[in-house]
């Protein structure tokens, strides 16, 4: 696959959460997407499962804003997570404590083509109800 041609002036791309549960067992939990929207320079992005895509190499500012039901005293997370594949594997960054149900986690950087941004969660108990919220990207083509 051959990548559009780039151009130089930056992007966003951004999509809402559904409403979503994931198991408080410890473990990393992918939010899932919909209504994903990209506007200026859109060559810049392109779908991945659960998340967004680069296809150039970018210096990317990525925030993740999510409210979940809170009504146990337990810890849940949410973080920006990077998939860099072969160069990289899975990370998180980011990662902030829900307070009061809300949560925001944020992420400056630069990634290449092909990375992938996600948004996930993570509690040690209980379950994680997602009941909204947004990931987006800004990328300047670098």
């Amino acid at each position: 696959m051959q990548n559009p041609p780039l151009v130089s002036a930056l992007g966003i791309t951004y999509a809402y959460f559904p409403i979503q549960v994931h198991p408080g067992d410890g473990a990393i939990h992918q939010l899932l997407l919909t209504e994903t929207e990209s506007l200026g320079n859109d060559s810049l992005f392109s779908d991945a499962e659960r998340g967004l895509s680069l296809t150039h190499r970018a210096m990317v500012s990525v925030d993740v804003h999510a409210k979940c039901e809170h009504q146990v005293a337990i810890e849940r997370h949410l973080s920006v997570q990077l998939d860099k594949g072969v160069s990289g594997g899975l990370m998180e960054r980011g990662t902030t404590t829900f307070i009061a149900g809300l949560g925001n986690a944020a992420y400056q950087g630069i990634l290449e083509a092909g990375h992938v941004v996600r948004a996930s969660v993570s509690a040690p108990g209980d379950s994680v109800s997602i009941q909204g919220g947004y990931i987006s990207v800004i990328a300047n083509p670098v």
